[in-house]
């Protein structure tokens, strides 16, 4: 009896691991509901390199207590962003805003402006992928029910267009993904495990000077990237060349997209480039192509921006976290007392 306990209790949890590894949607689920150990608590840079010098257990910063003034018009704030202000890292309690919407550049949403607020937009994006964001219009915020705006209606497609996403959304199911990459999660990314993982990078990493293939290791090995900001075969890095003909065109986009939004109802559009950490930490790892001064310092540009980038250059590796590609609790601070002073 206890055998055939044991046996079956042994099955359900392999099946359980397999169907989590499998589905992308079980995954995400199970994850937050602490099954597992998070995979970014010692940081991203870490994550990837398991290179224990780089070990950063995630730290709960203190922030500073917000007033907000009741004597102003009510503040709407929304950013559009990627990583460095999403949920986990910023709120609406670090914002003197009254109210606070945020949307990843990989989403777009419908949003109706309230006109009893003052509503800004925040165009946020990190260095590494301005080229992307910037390429074309931005229009993730999709503006309805204002006068000179139109109700968004998706484009209306025809059948073999529509059955052909069907299809391919049918075999991304069937098929997902980075199996494997959650699978090695589930099971091994436990402190035990780490500490083998630990031990063969350093290995790796002293008897052969390789490290893995998605980060970059300093030559001082004082600092750790990522391979998509400091390689400089990659679009996204900070030493991959950038020509004043695209330099133009993201301006150009960048005025065009607040523009747009300005017409569509909001009262403020602000541009926030955040640079990669290599490019304040470590320029001379190649030849830096300063994308952010380019855009910023433009007379070209008609957009208010944050200005960090001289902040963070002067103090260097004091803003940027060691085993993450983040900001530390240092940076998000004056980071965010700019936003703040924008909104006051």
């Amino acid at each position: 009896m206890i055998f055939k306990v044991l046996k079956y209790s042994c099955l359900f949890v392999a099946i359980f691991l397999w169907i989590q590894a499998y589905s992308p949607v079980v995954y995400r689920t199970t994850g937050p509901l602490g099954f597992f150990p998070d995979d970014y608590r010692n940081g991203d840079l870490y994550r990837l390199s398991y290179l224990p010098e780089f070990k950063d257990p995630v730290k709960t910063c203190a922030g500073t207590a917000i007033t907000k003034d009741s004597t102003k018009k009510p503040v709407h704030l929304y950013i559009l962003g990627d990583s460095f202000t999403e949920p986990a890292r910023v709120d609406s309690s670090m914002l003197k805003a009254d109210k606070y919407t945020y949307l990843h550049w990989a989403n777009s949403s419908q949003i109706k402006l309230d006109t009893n607020y003052h509503n800004i937009l925040i165009l946020e994006s990190v260095e590494r992928t301005a080229r992307e964001h910037f390429s074309e219009k931005v229009d993730n915020y999709q503006i309805i029910g204002h006068d000179t705006i139109a109700e968004v209606q998706a484009p209306q497609l025809s059948w073999k267009r529509r059955l052909f996403q069907k299809s391919e959304e049918f075999l991304t199911w069937l098929f997902p993904s980075q199996v494997e990459e959650r699978l090695q999660h589930t099971l091994f990314n436990y402190d035990f495990f780490l500490e083998f993982r630990e031990a063969k990078a350093a290995f790796n990493e002293k008897v052969f000077g390789r490290v893995e293939s998605g980060v970059v290791l300093s030559p001082d090995k004082q600092a750790l990237f990522y391979r998509d900001e400091a390689k400089a075969s990659e679009k996204t890095s900070s030493f991959y060349p950038l020509d004043n003909p695209e330099v133009n065109k993201m301006i150009e986009v960048i005025n065009g997209s607040a523009a747009h939004y300005q017409s569509a109802g909001f009262d403020q559009v602000v541009l926030a480039l955040i640079p990669n950490k290599v490019s304040v930490t470590n320029p001379e790892l190649g030849n830096y192509n300063h994308l952010i001064e380019k855009i910023q310092y433009s007379s070209d540009l008609k957009v208010p921006f944050i200005e960090i980038f001289r902040d963070f250059n002067n103090l260097g590796k004091m803003y940027y976290l060691n085993g993450d590609s983040h900001w530390n609790c240092e940076g998000k601070e004056l980071w965010l007392s700019k936003v703040n002073a924008i909104i006051q």
